[in-house]
């Protein structure tokens, strides 16, 4: 009996364990379920929160390309402020200075004739002469305005570097003078070398010469003219000057040369009578051109100049000043 009981006792026993397990088994499964559900929501939240993350960035990198892009659009924007400032400086500068040099000049009444009408300009049917003067400014210069104020008689300068002379050229422009550029160093070996080496000299004398005047001239003699062979020494293979007179031409110069020469350039120096009588070899023509010089040496063409004016003045000759207009007197160009 007790044996009964007890193997009833063990097989309750059992079911109820078999019971346990089976609800045991139960749980885990619902738990395993419950755990993958919330792995793949977890994994979807994380999904989702990756993508708001790089939705985020990508709105970051765009406001941040936006913020680059309107920075560099001020950038320009700025620079185009900062030239067009830097342009208008310049040209401001540029008018200060032309207007201070008409104040001097106004300034100046003892450097205007009082008495001397002014020179008509020339007509086809008259006698004209162009006195030009070559490498001033120099200590020669205002002694050669005097002479030129005292007779009435107006004339062109070709300028060099006069270096602490350089401010008698406002006093040329002052008095009614044509400037014209001839040679920033007048270094034959410096200027025709090579064309870059001409043009850039040429430019560094019309940068001085609008510096001091105000004036950008375009008119301009080569140093030793047109038809110079002096060229072929330092550029012996290359015919420089042909390629240079046709070159000036086309940067908007005139050249000129002349069709009588006062000599005054020779060595040792000619005595003032000697320039007089070269002067007085007119050419055949109604327009002459006469070359003579302003150099700090050239004591004998001041000396000369009074009765070069008297002699062509009683000859029925006016006077007149270089513009492009007036024929050039070309020489042949010989190299």
């Amino acid at each position: 009996m007790k044996s009964e009981k007890k193997e009833l006792a063990v097989k309750i026993s059992v079911v109820v364990l078999s019971v346990l397990v089976v609800a045991l088994a139960i749980t885990l499964s619902v738990f395993a379920v419950k755990n993958k559900n919330m792995a793949k929501e977890s994994q979807a939240q994380d999904k989702k929160y990756e993508s708001a993350l790089s939705e985020q960035d990508a709105l970051k990198a765009q406001e941040a390309e936006e913020k680059e892009s309107y920075e560099n659009a001020l950038s320009e924007k700025d620079a185009l402020n900062e030239k067009q400032k830097s342009e208008y400086e310049k040209i401001i500068s540029d008018l200060k200075k032309q207007i201070a040099i008409k104040k001097q000049q106004a300034t100046l009444p003892s450097k205007t004739p009082s008495v001397a009408p002014p020179v008509a300009p020339p007509s086809s049917s008259h006698k004209t002469i162009y006195l030009t003067f070559d490498d001033g400014p120099s200590q020669r210069t205002p002694e050669v305005l005097k002479i030129l104020r005292d007779n009435g008689v107006k004339a062109t300068f070709f300028f060099v570097n006069g270096k602490k002379h350089n401010h008698y050229m406002k006093d040329v422009v002052a008095e009614g003078h044509a400037i014209a550029l001839h040679s920033y160093t007048h270094d034959y070996k410096t200027i025709y070398t090579t064309d870059e080496a001409f043009f850039s000299d040429l430019q560094q004398i019309s940068d001085l010469v609008y510096n001091e005047t105000g004036i950008r001239t375009k008119l301009m003699r080569f140093p030793g003219g047109g038809s110079n062979t002096i060229s072929r020494k330092y550029n012996q293979k290359e015919k420089i000057m042909t390629r240079l007179t046709k070159k000036v031409g086309e940067m908007g110069y005139t050249y000129f040369d002349w069709n009588i020469s006062s000599g005054d350039a020779s060595y040792p120096s000619p005595s003032p009578a000697q320039i007089v009588e070269n002067c007085k070899r007119l050419p055949k023509s109604d327009s002459v051109i006469v070359l003579m010089h302003d150099a700090g040496d050239k004591k004998n063409t001041v000396a000369a100049l009074p009765e070069v004016i008297a002699y062509y003045k009683s000859l029925g000759y006016s006077f007149a000043t270089l513009n492009k207009d007036v024929p050039p007197a070309h020489q042949r160009v010989a190299n």
